[in-house]
C-alpha cells in the first residue's frame, strides 16, 4: 500500500486462503486493487475490484466505500456489488464495520472489531434480503520498519442460517504489509 497522489492511497491484496474442505470447500485464492481519497480531515472515499478463484470458480466483485476515523475508532461502510460464475444476477451486498484501534507499546498496536455482512439483492432470483455473516476481529500488529509490518488476525465469523443452527468459523491470519 502507498500514496499515488495527493491525499489518494493504492492497496494491492493477495490472500492464500487454506480452508476445511468439510466445512468451506475447497482453497481460496484472491486479488484486490483498491484506491482510497482522503476528502476530509476523518473521512475517505475509495473503491476497487477483486477477483476470489476457488476450485476453478470466479467471483468478481466491485465496491465503493466510506471510512470515518474518530479518534480510535473507525466506522467504514461498503457496498459491492458481486459477479458469480452461473448465478442469476449481480448480487448486492452491504457491510458495516466499526474497529476501535489500541497503541499497546512501542512499534505495537491491537484492534477489535465487529462487521456485519448483509444481503441486499441475492444473486438467485427470488430470494430476498438477510444478514449473511457477523464477523467478530481481534489482531495484534508489530511495525518492524517504517515500512514493513508483521501481525496476527482472528476471526470468529458467524453465519446465520435460518431456522437452522448457525455455522461458526475460527479463522486465524497472518498478515505482512509493506508500504512503498
Amino acid at each position: 500500500t502507498g500514496p499515488i497522489g495527493q491525499g489518494t492511497t493504492l492497496t494491492v491484496d493477495a490472500t492464500q486462503r487454506w480452508r476445511d474442505r468439510r466445512e468451506t470447500g475447497a482453497d481460496q485464492q484472491t486479488i484486490r486493487v483498491m484506491v482510497e481519497q482522503q476528502v476530509a480531515e476523518r473521512t475517505r472515499l475509495g473503491g476497487g475490484v477483486m477477483l476470489f478463484d476457488t476450485a476453478g470458480l470466479t467471483e468478481i466483485r466491485t465496491h465503493q466505500q466510506a471510512v470515518f476515523n474518530l479518534g480510535r475508532i473507525e466506522a467504514r461502510t461498503r457496498l459491492e456489488q458481486r459477479f458469480f460464475d452461473g448465478a442469476d444476477r449481480m448480487e448486492l451486498r452491504l457491510r458495516q464495520r466499526v474497529t476501535y484501534n489500541q497503541p499497546v507499546a512501542e512499534g505495537w498496536r491491537a484492534s477489535a472489531g465487529v462487521e456485519w455482512l448483509g444481503i441486499v439483492r441475492s444473486r438467485n432470483a427470488g430470494e430476498g434480503t438477510a444478514t449473511e455473516q457477523w464477523r467478530f476481529q481481534t489482531s495484534v500488529v508489530h511495525s518492524v520498519t517504517p515500512e514493513l509490518d508483521i501481525g496476527a488476525i482472528y476471526w470468529l465469523v458467524s453465519f446465520p442460517r435460518g431456522g437452522r443452527p448457525e455455522q461458526v468459523s475460527h479463522i486465524p491470519q497472518a498478515v505482512v504489509t509493506w508500504r512503498f
